[in-house]
C-alpha cells in the first residue's frame, strides 16, 4: 500500500478525472478525499475492512487516511473521480478534517434517489468546470465548497452495521437534521475517542467528560450508533493498525502498543476480528500485491457514452429540488 498524492493543478485544490480503471493497488490519501462515481459498468472497491459493489450511477466516498483499492469486473466501466484537499477547504467548514462522509448508494440506490441526483449533478459540474477551455477557478472553488456543505447536510450522519460473522459496514442514517443533539453527541464521542485511542480509555472517563452516568452512555452508544463503547475503540485501533501494517516496516509489538493494545496477541485478535486475517497475513497480502502491480492500470473508455451519462446528470437536477437541509 502506498501513501498517493495529489498533484493539483489549480489554486482551488480539486481534481477530477474520468477513467476505465481495471485495477487501482491499495492506497490511501493523508489530508484528501476522493468521491467516485460509476458512470458505466461494475467495480469491486475495498475500504478498510470493507468491500462493495459499485454499478453505474452509484457513488462512493472514500475519507481522507481510508486505505482502499479498485478493481473491476465488468469487462469495461468509466469513473468519474474528484478527489478534493480537505485541509484547503477546512477554511470553510470547521472540524471539516475530522467529518467523516458515507454514501451507501450500493445498498439504498432508491431511498437516496433525490440525494444522490443531486450529488451526481454537483460532481458533473465540478468536471464541466475542471476540463472547460477556460477553467473559472472562482466558480470552481465555489463549486467544491457548495458540494462539501452538501455531504455535510446530507451524508455525514452514519451508523454501524453488524453480521453475524462480525463483518461490519457504514451506513448513512436517515432523517437526521445537523441540529438534532441527541446524534450530534455520538459524533463527538467518536471524534473524540479516534483522537484518543493511542492511550487506555475507560467508559468512565468519557461518562465523567459527558456529564453522563456509565449506565446510560453505555445503551446510548450501542444504540445510536449500533456498536458498544469497547468495539469502537477497537475499530479506530485496528484502522490506524492498518495503515502501519501497509505503509511502514513496524513489528508487530511496536504496532500493537503504538495504536494502543496492551500486547502482540490481544492486537492479533482483535485486527482478525473485524479484517478475517491475521496482521501477519494482512501485510503479506499487501505487500504480495503490491510487488505484482504497484501501478494502477488502465484501459480506454466510450468518450461518447460518458459525455452523455454526465449531459444526464446535469440536466436531471431541473426535475428536482435540492433537499433541505
Amino acid at each position: 500500500m502506498f501513501r498517493e498524492t495529489i498533484g493539483y493543478k489549480l489554486s482551488s485544490r480539486v481534481k477530477s478525472v474520468l477513467e476505465c480503471i481495471v485495477y487501482y493497488p491499495a492506497h490511501m490519501h493523508t489530508s484528501a478525499i476522493e468521491i467516485i462515481c460509476v458512470l458505466d459498468g461494475t467495480v469491486s472497491i475495498s475500504d478498510s475492512a470493507m468491500n462493495h459493489k459499485l454499478s453505474a450511477g452509484d457513488v462512493y466516498i472514500f475519507n481522507a487516511k481510508d486505505p482502499h483499492k479498485i478493481v473491476t469486473v465488468s469487462e469495461k466501466n468509466i469513473i468519474l473521480t474528484v478527489q478534493i484537499d480537505m485541509e484547503y477547504y477546512k477554511k470553510y467548514q470547521k472540524r471539516l478534517d475530522m467529518t467523516y462522509f458515507i454514501c451507501d448508494s450500493y445498498i439504498n440506490k432508491d431511498q437516496l434517489a433525490g440525494e444522490l441526483r443531486y450529488l451526481r449533478f454537483l460532481l458533473a459540474q465540478i468536471h464541466s468546470e475542471y476540463h472547460s477551455a477556460k477553467i473559472n477557478e472562482s466558480r470552481l472553488e465555489s463549486l467544491t465548497k457548495e458540494l462539501l456543505g452538501f455531504l455535510t447536510e446530507q451524508f455525514q450522519y452514519y451508523t454501524y452495521s453488524k453480521s453475524k460473522e462480525n463483518s461490519y459496514d457504514i451506513v448513512r442514517r436517515q432523517e437526521i437534521k445537523a441540529e438534532d443533539p441527541s446524534y450530534n453527541r455520538i459524533y463527538d464521542i467518536i471524534d473524540y475517542i479516534y483522537e484518543s485511542f493511542r492511550r487506555k480509555l475507560r467508559l468512565e472517563d468519557i461518562a465523567k467528560r459527558e456529564f453522563l452516568s456509565i449506565y446510560y452512555l453505555s445503551r446510548y452508544i450501542k444504540k445510536t450508533c449500533g456498536l458498544s463503547f469497547s468495539e469502537l475503540v477497537t475499530i479506530a485501533r485496528c484502522e490506524e493498525a492498518e495503515r502501519l501494517l501497509g505503509t511502514t516496516n513496524k513489528t508487530m509489538d511496536e504496532i500493537a502498543l503504538e495504536v494502543g493494545f496492551s500486547n502482540r496477541k490481544h492486537f492479533s485478535a482483535s485486527f482478525k476480528r473485524w479484517f478475517h486475517m491475521t496482521p501477519s497475513e494482512y501485510r503479506r497480502s499487501v505487500s504480495r500485491k503490491s510487488r505484482g502491480s504497484i501501478s494502477p492500470q488502465y484501459d480506454n473508455y466510450n468518450e461518447k457514452l460518458a459525455q452523455s451519462v454526465l449531459e444526464s446528470y446535469l440536466n436531471e437536477v431541473s426535475m428536482y429540488k435540492k433537499p433541505n437541509p
